[in-house]
């Protein structure tokens, strides 16, 4: 049931003009895959999403808008795994504007 809500989600996202070119899947406890992080002996923070389809570097386009003062730096796009990395802990507020977007 679960996983046929996501296609018809994912579906419904491709059919509209203004529809991103990315896709955030949920885990498999139905979570939002946004995660801290703690490098350097703890003197690093990092906030990491993971589980992204598509285009991350829309995605990561659309973050660094929503901290318009954050450093040029700020985020980043791992190719490898399609996973966007941001300095500092943004947690909360990633899952809140992710959930509002509809993931």
């Amino acid at each position: 049931m679960l996983r046929s809500l996501t296609l018809l989600a994912r579906r419904s996202y491709t059919t509209a003009n203004n529809a991103p070119s990315y896709f955030v899947s949920r885990t498999s406890n139905n979570g939002i895959p946004v995660y801290t992080d703690f490098k350097n002996g703890g003197t690093q923070h990092l906030t990491i999403i993971r589980r992204i389809e598509g285009d991350a570097e829309a995605l990561k386009n659309e973050i660094v808008a929503l901290f318009p003062d954050a450093p040029s730096n700020f985020a980043r796009v791992n190719p490898v795994n399609n996973h966007i990395i941001l300095k500092g802990i943004h947690m909360n507020e990633i899952k809140e504007w992710l959930i509002q977007k509809g993931f």
